[in-house]
């Protein structure tokens, strides 16, 4: 246990602190995916609000 203590302190050591410019480009990145992400979200759950709602009407007027 000891061990993997040490081990993971090493590897902290490793890590780099990353620059202005680096932080500024991956938020933009992570923005423009939320974004796409939601768009994308809501087209499908229009998409498939419409089918079922048509599904639904088709049924009820064939029973």
């Amino acid at each position: 246990m000891l061990h993997f203590f040490y081990d993971s302190l090493e590897s902290l050591k490793k890590v780099k602190k990353p620059t202005s410019k680096e932080v500024w480009t991956l938020t933009i990145v992570i923005l423009i995916v939320v974004i796409i992400s939601a768009l994308m979200f809501a087209f499908f759950d229009s998409i498939f609000g419409r089918l079922g709602v048509w599904f639904f009407e088709t049924m009820r007027s064939v029973f």
